[in-house]
């Protein structure tokens, strides 16, 4: 393969040598490489179109997925998500689409939020919404498990593959449609799009999630989760919070805690996460003035103190002796979140990791507590410096 100059590219594309020399400055002429002063492009080399043309607009059509009906819980996490796929997102409610030629002409995906089980009018606009894609494009809908649900996908499948070349799959969430659930919908947006960038060859399937569903009883407390649901629940509170949320925390400092497990190893980058988000974190750690000595290398301790969290010192042996309920109250550890929710430590040897309470009564006494240690508190820097 051989070279030739800008100049002689000039000659050959019949436009300026200095434009040449620009587009192989913006890396717009492939294999073109710079020896010395002078650019050396392949001469087999294709001229590139130039972006003010409508042929380079028409070979550039952005990449479009539109959602349909969109659940406010799940928007936000979904719409980071697929910014992230190199998608430009539009929402709309299907109630005021009167006339699909208002919309764009070319989609590259379609992810619609069933509202009537997916009944004759919501299955007609998938089918007329169709024509917008292509074989590369993806349907996903999202439905409600239940014994009345429209297989859509199965009903479709065959039309779409063979008519169109695109696929169309169904999210269906077994999900109760009550507040006294607590529901990880960053998982939900992530399930979402593996369903519509992946999977590339099924079409016709139903993927079947809960969400990571935990159910709080009639006072609001969940029971005592294990692990595993333990942490995945705090992941789902704490990516919830922002520059407004008040993040309060207690826990007495035992000669175990903080281990180096990866569950816990996670809970503390979470913490620091919260906190470059801008939101308020208060953390009050408990333990006798003997310990101050020995807590002074704890790389927990020195990694929140150098963060945006405030870290608090109380003095063990003064509570007990001056406000012992207190002790009482804060008992193995908490999160508080605002005055809504409580994530609750149970003692170590449990089977069990903790539980959450949305208890008012609980929540409230939990935050009073926590305004009254901090009467005692001094700045950890302070004590451990």
């Amino acid at each position: 393969m051989g070279y030739l100059t800008a100049k002689q590219f000039s000659e050959k594309w019949e436009i300026s040598e200095r434009r040449i020399i620009k587009l192989c400055k913006e890396q717009r002429i492939n294999g073109a490489i710079k020896d010395g002063m002078v650019w050396q492009i392949p001469e087999e080399t294709l001229k590139p179109s130039d972006k003010r043309s409508n042929i380079y607009k028409y070979i550039n059509i952005p990449k479009k997925v539109i959602l349909i009906n969109t659940k406010e819980e799940v928007k936000e996490f979904l719409h980071n998500l697929l910014e992230k796929e190199g998608y430009i997102v539009e929402y709309k409610e299907l109630d005021v689409i009167k006339d699909l030629s208002k919309l764009d002409k070319y989609y590259e995906g379609l992810i619609y939020f069933s509202t009537n089980n997916m009944d004759k009018n919501e299955e007609t606009f998938i089918i007329s919404f169709s024509e917008k894609l292509n074989s590369e494009s993806s349907i996903v809908i999202i439905d409600y498990n239940n014994i009345k649900r429209n297989k859509i996908e199965e009903k479709l499948s065959y039309k779409f593959k063979n008519e169109i070349g695109l696929k169309i799959n169904t999210l269906v969430l077994d999900i109760p449609k009550d507040e006294n659930v607590l529901i990880n919908y960053n998982e939900i947006a992530e399930d979402i799009v593996e369903l519509l960038i992946k999977f590339r060859n099924t079409t016709g399937m139903a993927i079947t999630t809960n969400g990571g569903k935990i159910e709080f009883d009639s006072k609001g407390k969940t029971q005592n989760l294990e692990i595993g649901k333990f942490y995945k629940a705090i992941n789902s509170y704490f990516r919830k919070l922002n520059k407004e949320s008040h993040l309060w925390c207690a826990s007495t400092m035992l000669e175990d805690e903080w281990t180096e497990s990866p569950q816990e190893m996670k809970f503390r980058v979470l913490n620091l996460e919260v906190a470059n988000r801008g939101v308020n974190v208060e953390r009050i750690f408990i333990f006798s003035k003997e310990k101050i000595k020995e807590f002074k290398g704890n790389k927990t301790l020195k990694i929140y103190m150098q963060s945006n969290i405030k870290t608090l010192y109380v003095d063990y042996d003064e509570i007990k002796e001056k406000n012992p309920t207190l002790l009482k109250i804060v008992a193995n550890g908490w999160d508080g979140i605002d005055k809504s929710t409580l994530i609750v430590d149970l003692a170590e040897g449990c089977k069990e990791r903790g539980y959450i309470s949305k208890n008012t009564k609980e929540v409230m006494e939990a935050y009073n507590c926590f305004q009254e240690l901090k009467k005692y508190a001094k700045n950890l820097k302070e004590v451990l410096k």
